[in-house]
Formats: structure tokens, sequence, C-alpha cells
């Protein structure tokens, strides 16, 4: 879409002058009285398509109707529709369910885009051209007088963006709400009454040198008005606006938002609709209320405040829980948690849980079989096989060594001896030791169409279990499916070499990557990159026990401004609002107490904290801003870490920025040391030694025994995007730090997470510190260790911990005559490879049953971890769900969606969702 006129057409409504009806309510009859008098009603008439054998009324169009004799007519039973939720530029199919054709009867329907359509038909069919609100209703006429009208039993359609993947780095979606407080009834309001309607975005263009420019509405009335965009929020400078309508009826606001790259001038536009219904003394509009008094059945709207939406769709690739919440509903796993339980498994695309006891574990735990179920599809009708499973394990297997970090490592270590996450297991062309080792890893017999994994180790049941249950590596792919898209593998050592390589940023195959083919109980119906995805129930699913069919289709919006996702959930445009930041809690009980939300908290195995990158690459850093500068090696030096470990004041933090006192909410708690409350081998802070407490005092001195006091630095603290309670800590932590040393200056920045995570690859990682978290992939102590302390670990990796890199750092030192520094960086050397070793020797004894061993090994890593001072540690994070009244979890257990391994508990299974 390139530079278009921004003028908008303006016009009528009905296009057409009817009569004052004066509605008179008997025994729930109403009786319609036509008078002379004509009404006429403005607005836009839309860009939106409408298809339609009728005719479409235009804004030049009127008919006048002239009875003088009073005549009795009906509410007409609402609009029928194929679907309360589609996508821009779908058809829907609508029926005029009070309408008879017969000769000289006509109805007038009206779609809420600013089209009326004039038909002698009971069907209509509409194409919505752009996402939005729609209200819709239509008139029956009888010779030119008005028999009835469905306008007291208006529809809500909602249509979800559909932006082309050319255009998507360069548009914005405009998002339109309103203020509840103020407006109450809203869409519905009165003639003369002010309606508020704020206007925002889902996500900022992500394009080179784009950005908002500046907003335009169109009331439907004939009036317009643009605001300027703020550049530094990008939200419109003058927000909410505000209109008065005069005259009674449907009018078609749109929100049009202008994005425009600052180098060329070039403009760009999308636009959003709401229709608004304003009564008068003539005409009144309501919603049709559905039997069980839910908005929109069918449809469960879903707001995330998760700016720059998920890394990739791939389950081989994405490592994030904005993708995984996706890639849980759309792919099938061989076994799912039962519930909140993460120690109980149900099948899923297998027909049963291997035990001893049914002959399907043998060979001392180092043999499962897994049968599989018949009758399963795919989304595209193949059907799913133990090949299918035998492939996508295989596939797995072969995108361990991707960069950034992948999450099949969590398989490929019962498989794979020696496996380390970020390494390829096959190393060349002619590793034909590795190829073995993958092909006699998992086998597969489609005769009784079973698949066998062969661990390298007797392994516990539950620990191979957590893995398989888990859809990021192990969620089922389509093979032949894969090899159509070019995703197929050549099964030779220097094929899976080559194949290796889609692992890694820039060789990903963008099918797979944004395209799921899964048999899961949704399919992905439409996805606007960044922005919003449509999940509509997959038609080859069968249904299983515990893991119903879905009716419903569900929208999620991905949403970069908290208020914004906060205002669609106050409004009623979401059922489900997600990863609010902590000080909407207060506004969200305010809604509780009038029963439109409900709140559940529940605790969850996430911790969250602030990373050292050891190795800042300097090309990225600049990358981020030209005005930076420090030295690559700077938070190796582990006395500087501890400095800044104790120049965070962890209690401002909890109390008020995170808000357990300041909002008497329990968001979260203090933690040292990556094993936290909830996994077997959990060491209380009071049993470990070096736990940071701020001391501004303590970390000077700290600052002054590093060597690196008088070198001065200015660097970015990166902050995923709409995170505000790590960004107001990194502002805290400037400050004192800056204090504790003038010569530091570190200010916090916000980036999108999928932008961040394509900085985490070693050596090449400019982001001097930067916000993570940890959710738990599996419910056992190694997830952490590995994935946090670990070299290769996923966290590790990203900020270059290495015992290599250090011993380097060393040895420049001594050749630079400093004899302080070269000690420093060897003595961490010798400790950061000694905490490589008591992992190793912990997890192998966890897994051989021995757990008093592995919890000596695991706390003696964990004491010499936080005294390395690799992390800052935040908070431990107790997870609430946020939703309407209406949504109902499965089996009315809210316990179904708090299960700690989906996403932490902040991932919706939509199958065990029901709206109403």
């Amino acid at each position: 879409m390139g530079r278009k006129d921004r003028s908008l057409s303006k016009g009528a409504l009905y296009g057409i002058i009817i009569v004052i009806i004066v509605v008179i309510i008997v025994g729930g009859v109403a009786a319609y009285y036509a008078t002379k008098k004509p009404i006429t009603t403005t607005s836009t008439t839309t860009s939106s398509t409408t298809t339609s054998t009728a005719t479409t009324t235009t804004t030049s169009t009127t008919t006048s109707i002239t009875s003088t004799t009073p005549t009795t007519f009906s509410t007409l039973s609402p609009v029928a529709t194929s679907t309360y939720a589609s996508v821009a530029g779908t058809p829907i199919n609508f029926v005029l369910s009070s309408f008879t054709p017969s000769s000289n009867r006509y109805a007038l329907f009206y779609a809420g885009n600013g089209k009326v359509i004039n038909t002698t038909s009971q069907y209509v069919n509409v194409t919505y051209n752009y996402p939005g609100h729609y209200l819709v209703y239509y008139n029956v006429y009888q010779s030119g007088s008005l028999m009835g009208s469905s306008l007291s039993n208006l529809i809500e359609i909602t249509v979800a963006p559909n932006v082309p993947s050319s255009l998507s780095d360069l548009v914005t979606v405009p998002t339109i709400t309103f203020n509840i407080t103020r407006n109450p009834t809203a869409p519905i309001f009165s003639t003369g009454e002010t309606v508020y309607l704020s206007g925002g975005f889902l996500q900022p263009p992500s394009g080179q040198n784009m950005t908002i420019y500046e907003y335009v509405w169109n009331f439907g009335n004939g009036q317009t008005m643009t605001v300027m965009a703020n550049q530094t929020t990008l939200l419109p400078e003058e927000n909410p606006v505000n209109v008065t309508y005069s005259s009674p009826g449907l009018y078609a606001v749109s929100l049009t938002v202008i994005t425009k790259n600052v180098s060329s001038g070039k403009t760009y536009n999308y636009t959003t609709y709401q229709s608004i219904a304003v009564s008068g003394i003539n005409m009144a509009f309501s919603l049709f209320e559905f039997s069980s008094s839910v908005p929109n059945p069918g449809v469960i709207q879903v707001a995330e405040n998760q700016p720059g939406g998920p890394y990739s769709l791939d389950p081989d690739i994405d490592y994030e829980v904005v993708g995984f919440e996706v890639i849980a509903n759309v792919y099938q796993t061989l076994l799912l948690y039962n519930g909140s339980n993460t120690t109980s498994f149900i099948p899923y695309a297998a027909a049963e849980v291997p035990t001893v006891q049914n002959g399907l574990i043998k060979n001392n735990y180092t043999e499962y079989i897994f049968p599989i179920r018949s009758g399963l599809y795919f989304s595209n009708g193949d059907p799913v096989t133990a090949y299918d499973v035998w492939y996508s394990i295989i596939r797995a297997l072969l995108f361990v060594g991707g960069l950034p970090g992948t999450p099949d490592w969590i398989i490929a270590q019962y498989l794979i001896p020696n496996v380390t996450a970020g390494v390829p297991i096959v190393s060349s062309p002619n590793d034909t030791q590795a190829f073995e080792e993958i092909m006699n890893s998992v086998t597969y017999n489609n005769q009784t169409n079973e698949v066998i994994f062969h661990l390298w180790r007797p392994t516990a049941p539950q620990a191979l279990y957590t893995a398989l249950a888990d859809p990021l590596s192990t969620g089922i792919l389509d093979a032949k499916w894969l090899e159509q898209v070019g995703a197929g593998i050549n099964f030779t050592p220097a094929g899976f070499y080559q194949y290796e390589q889609q692992a890694n940023v820039g060789n990903y195959n963008q099918v797979v990557e944004w395209s799921p083919m899964g048999s899961g109980p949704y399919m992905v119906k439409s996805l606007s990159p960044g922005q919003s995805i449509v999940l509509a129930p997959n038609p080859y699913y069968p249904g299983l026990p515990d893991i119903p069919k879905p009716n419903d289709t569900v929208i999620i919006y991905w949403v970069k401004d908290p208020n914004t996702a906060y205002e669609m959930f106050a409004s009623g445009q979401a059922d489900i609002l997600e990863d609010i930041p902590t000080q909407y809690i207060p506004l969200v009980e305010q809604l509780e107490s009038k029963g439109q939300a409900k709140i559940y908290t529940f605790p969850a195995l996430t911790e969250l904290f602030y990373v050292f990158n050891a190795n800042i690459s300097q090309p990225n850093l600049k990358a981020l801003g030209a005005q930076y500068s420090i030295p690559s090696y700077y938070f190796a030096n582990p006395l500087v870490r501890k400095a800044f470990a104790y120049a965070f004041n962890y209690t401002e933090y909890l109390n008020d920025i995170l808000g357990d006192v300041k909002y008497h909410f329990d968001f979260g708690n203090y933690y040292c040391g990556v094993i936290i409350p909830g996994l077997p081998n959990y060491i209380p802070p009071t049993e470990l030694t070096g736990c940071p407490t701020f001391n501004l005092t303590y970390a000077k001195q700290l600052m002054e025994e590093s060597g690196f006091y008088n070198i001065s630095v200015n660097f970015p603290i990166v902050i995923f995007s709409g995170d505000i309670t790590d960004f107001t800590g990194a502002q805290m932590w400037s400050q004192l730090l800056n204090e504790m040393d003038p010569n530091i200056k570190a200010t916090p920045i916000y980036m999108p997470g999928s932008t961040m995570m394509s900085y985490w690859v070693p050596g090449l990682n400019g982001q001097p510190i930067f916000t993570g978290g940890w959710i738990a992939d599996f419910p056992l102590d190694s997830d952490f260790t590995n994935a946090m302390y670990l070299q290769g670990g996923f966290f590790p990796a990203a900020a270059g911990w290495n015992v290599s890199y250090f011993e380097n750092l060393s040895k420049y030192f001594a050749s630079q005559g400093n004899s302080y520094l070269a000690n420093l960086f060897a003595n961490e050397s010798q400790e950061y490879e000694e905490l490589n070793n008591l992992i190793n020797l912990a997890n192998n004894a966890a897994l051989s049953g021995n757990n008093a061993l592995a919890a000596k090994y695991y706390k003696e890593a964990e004491q010499i971890a936080v005294n390395l001072y690799l992390y800052v540690y935040t908070y431990q994070e107790n997870m609430y769900w946020i939703i309407k009244p209406y949504m109902i979890p499965y089996k009315n257990q809210i316990s179904y969606q708090e299960n700690p391994m989906i996403g932490g508990g902040g991932d919706s299974l939509f199958y065990w969702w029901f709206k109403g």
C-alpha cells in the first residue's frame, strides 16, 4: 500500500430519508407509528468491499416514506451469521432471519462499515477489508413501508487484521477503545452524549527508519480529525478524542494510522473500524442478549501485552512464551500434562502412556515404545503416522545447535550422549558416528504404527515424559508437508550436516516458521506478523479424552502498549488479558468489584533477572546507538558484576516497583540462585553465602577493587518492550550505579522481544545488560542449571560465558603486565569450569536416582554460581489470570490453565477454555 490521499469520503450512513418512528412497547411487541417528518443521518462511505446480489445503497440515494396511517411493526430477530469472527478480506454470510422475500418486499442491511445493502434476498454476503468491531442489523419494508427492524437486536462482528507480509513491517494496526467509566453503555450511545474514543496500535512498524506519523479519525458523521503521534510513545498527542452525535443512527467510526519512512518520506496507512449505535427518541438501539449473556459467542479474544509478537512458530526454533502459546494449541505431542499436575501425564498423539506393566518400557528404562493413535490428522488432512513422529524427532535433534538457542536439547539430552545446547550434533559432512547415533536413537514401525525411543542411559519415565509433553522440540510435524515446502531431510551424514544450518537465524524455512501445519485442536487461519493471529478449530481434529474438540475461534492481539491492552479488556474487546504490568492490577480489581473481571493467582516456576554480557560485541553495541561505549570485557570482571549486584535496591524493586507492598498483591518473591522453590533441590538463601543485598558503600568498594573504577562507560540496559516493571527498575539501578561510580552512565532502552533475542548469538550480542526470564521446560533442577549456568546453555551462550574466553582474558592482561587482572580472570575461569563440572555430576546423579548425591552437587554448584554474580536476581513470579466472568475453564477447574509447564502458567491452552 503506497502513499495515499488521507482525505476520507463523507456521506450518508442510511443513504435514505426515512420517517420518524415512535416506538411503543406493549406486551413485548413494538408498535411503530409513521409520520411525514423525515430523518436524515449522515456517515462515511468506507472503502470496504461489499459483495451481494443486492444493491448497495450509496451516499447520494434518498428514499422518502410518507405513509400517514399508523401501522404496527414487529421487532425482528437478529441477523444470523456464519461466523462472529472473521479475518479482513474474508467474506461473511449473513441471513436476515425474519425476512421472507415476496412481491414488493425488500430489506435494508446495515453492515456497520458505512454501507447499506438493499436486498430482495434473505441472504447477504459482505467482505470487510479492514479489521474492527462491526454492528449489524436490518429493516424490512413492504411497498415502501417499514414492517420491522432488528435495531434492538444488534449483532457484533469481530474482524481480525490480515496485513499482507509485504506490508507487515511498514504499517501499524490501529486500535479503537472506549472509556467504560465515561461511556458505560458503549458501543451504544444516546444523541447528545459525548463519546470518548481512545486511539492506539498493536505494534509499531518494524521496518528500518519507519515510525508512526499521525492518526486520522473519521467519526462517520462528516467530521474528521488528524492527531499527530508523539515520537516518544508513538501514541496520539491527543487521546482520547471526543465526538457528539446529534442524530440517531449507526455510525462507522474509523481510525487510520499513517506510518512514515523518516528517511524517504514515504507514507503508508492501515485502518480499523468501530461501529457506534446512537439512539434517539425515535430509535432505540440495543445489543442482542444471547441466552448465556455472553458477548460474541464462539470467539475468544485475547489481549497480550507482548510487543513484537512471537519469535517463531516453528516448534524446533521458538524458545519463548509468546510463540509457545500458539505452538501448544496447534501441534500435538505424544503426551500432555494432566491438568496442573507436573508428574502425571495423559496420552495425546500416543495411544497410551508407556509403563513397565503394559510392556512399553523395556531394557532397564532405556527403551520406550509409543503406539500412535489412529484417526489423527494434520490440518491439511494428512494422517498422523509413526513416521511423522519419528521424522519430527530427527528434525529436533538436527536443530540442537541452532543459534539463537533452540529448545531441542530438551529431548536430545535423553537420546544422544554429551549433547550440548548450541552445539550441532553432526560436526561435519563426514561425521558418520553422529549420524549413526541419531539414527539409532529413535526408530519407527509403520506396521504396528509405533515409535521407539532408545535412550543412551536409563532414565526415569517422569524425566523423559516432561520432554515429550513439551511442544517445543517434540511438536509433531507433517513429514510429507515438510518435504513439499523445502524442509525435507536428506538422511545421510552430509544431508544431516547441511540440514543443521536451517536451525540458524537467517536460514530458517519461512513456511515452517510462520505457516504451521499441525495436528492439534487448532490451526492458524490468519497471521498478521507481530500484530495478531487467528486460530480456528482444526476441522480434522477428532476430539480426545480430556482434550476436547474446540468450537471457538481465537483471536490473539499482541499489543505493545499495556494501557491499550487493558482498555481492550475493560471495554469488552478482549475476554482474556495477559502479561499486563503490575501497576494495572488496581484497575483490574475495580473491574472485578463491578463483576466485569476475575483474577486468579497461582505460583509458577518462573524467575526474572538481569543478565551481564561478558563479551560485548562492539559493532552490535554501536548498532544500538553510536553514543554507547564500553569495553567488550567490562562485565567479564567478576568484581564489577558483584559491585553492580550490590548497587541494586531489591527492597524498593519488590515493594514499590513490582508493587507487592504498594498494591497489596503478591506478585513475586526474592530469590538467590536459579534453583527456586518448587524444584526438587531448592536451596534457601539462608543456606548460601554471598546473596547480595543493597549496599552502595560496599558496591563502591568492590568497584574500586575491580580495577575498572576509572573507566568511563556509556551503555544501554535493554528491556523487553512493554516491561514497565523492569524498565523502572533499570532506571532506579542506573541512578544508583552513577552514585556508586560517576564514570558509569547506564540508560534503559526498550526493544521488542523478537528483536532482542536475535542478538543472543555468541560473539554477536551487543547488549551489555539485558533482562531475561526463565520458565521451566520441565520441573527438574537441571532445566534451570543447564540453561542458566552451563557453558553453551541458553543464557551463558548469549552472554559469552566461556572458560576459554576467561583464560584468554587472563593471558591478555598478563601480557600487559597487569598481574592483578590476570589472576582475577584466571581464578574466574577455574571457578566457572568447576561450576560446569559440578552441574554435570549433579545431573548424572539425579538421572541415576541418587537424589542425596544430586542435592550435594547442586548446592555446591549453586554456591559457586552465586559468588560469580552472573545475574542480578529480581524475583520469582506469581502468575495471575485476568479473564471475563463468563470464561469457564475445563471441568470448571481453573487448575487446568495453571500448570507451571505451560508457559509458566501465562499461556492458554484454548481447548480448555469455554466462553459461556
